[in-house]
C-alpha cells in the first residue's frame, strides 16, 4: 500500500506559483512551492496541514483501490497486495493505516530536516523517499490551466510534465485537480486532490513500475 500512497503525495505536490494583492488561491499555490523548494516546514503549515491531508488522503485512496480491485488483481498477478478481495484491501489499510503514517511523517521530518540521501533505501526509507520526493519534484515541469473560485472554496486544475530525465519520463504527463478552502482570516489553504479517481489508476500503474524494478 504505502507505494501506491506514496506515488499519490510525491507526485502531487509540484505546485507553481502565482501573485496578487488580496490573497488567492494561486498565492497559496506559490507559497507551498517556495516552501516546498526552501523546505520551510513552518511556511508550509501556513498553506497547508500535511498530517490531515496525509490521512484523508490515506483513506480516499483506500477507496478507489478498492473499487476497482479487481481490475487490478488481474492486470498485476504478481503483487500480492493485489491477490486477495477489495474487503482484504480495505481491512489491511484500516489494520495498518497508522503505521503508515507514521512512515510518510518519517519522510516529511526527514525532508525538512534535508537528510542526505542513504546509500541503499534499506538504510533509512524515509530519507530515502524524501531524497527521491525532491528528485520528481524538481523534474517536473507545471502549468497552472485553469482557476474555479467560489466564495470559500477554490480547485486549481495544473497540467504537471516530466523532463527528459528517467523520473520525468515516469512521471509523463498529469492533471491534478487541487482543492483550495479559505479560512475565517480569508486565507487560503490547500485541502485536497479532487480528481483521485481518475489519477489513482495511473498512479498504480507508476508504482508498479517503480515496484518491479526494485
Amino acid at each position: 500500500m504505502v507505494k501506491k500512497f506514496l506515488a499519490v503525495i510525491i507526485l502531487s505536490a509540484m505546485f507553481l506559483s502565482g501573485c496578487g494583492k488580496e490573497d488567492t488561491p494561486e498565492n497559496a499555490l506559490a507559497e507551498i512551492k517556495i516552501a516546498l523548494a526552501e523546505r520551510d516546514s513552518q511556511k508550509l503549515a501556513a498553506r497547508a496541514d500535511l498530517d490531515e491531508f496525509f490521512s484523508e488522503t490515506y483513506d480516499a485512496t483506500t477507496l478507489e483501490l478498492a473499487k476497482n480491485y479487481d481490475v487490478y488483481k488481474e492486470k498485476y498477478p504478481d503483487d500480492p497486495y493485489f491477490q486477495h478481495s477489495a474487503e482484504f484491501l480495505t481491512e489491511y489499510n484500516g489494520e495498518h493505516k497508522n503505521l503508515h503514517l507514521k512512515f510518510l511523517n518519517g519522510v516529511k521530518e526527514s525532508y525538512f530536516a534535508k537528510i542526505p540521501e542513504p546509500e541503499t533505501p534499506e538504510e533509512n526509507p524515509a530519507a530515502y523517499v524524501a531524497n527521491e520526493f525532491e528528485k520528481i519534484r524538481q523534474a517536473a515541469n507545471v502549468t497552472i490551466k485553469e482557476v474555479n473560485t467560489d466564495k470559500n472554496s477554490a480547485t486549481i486544475t495544473l497540467f504537471v510534465e516530466g523532463d527528459d530525465s528517467l523520473r520525468g519520463r515516469l512521471i509523463g504527463q498529469m492533471n491534478f485537480e487541487l482543492g483550495f478552502r479559505k479560512d475565517t482570516e480569508n486565507r487560503w489553504h490547500f485541502d485536497e486532490i479532487k480528481n483521485l479517481d481518475e489519477l489513482t489508476p495511473v498512479l498504480v500503474d507508476k508504482a508498479e513500475i517503480i515496484w518491479i524494478n526494485l
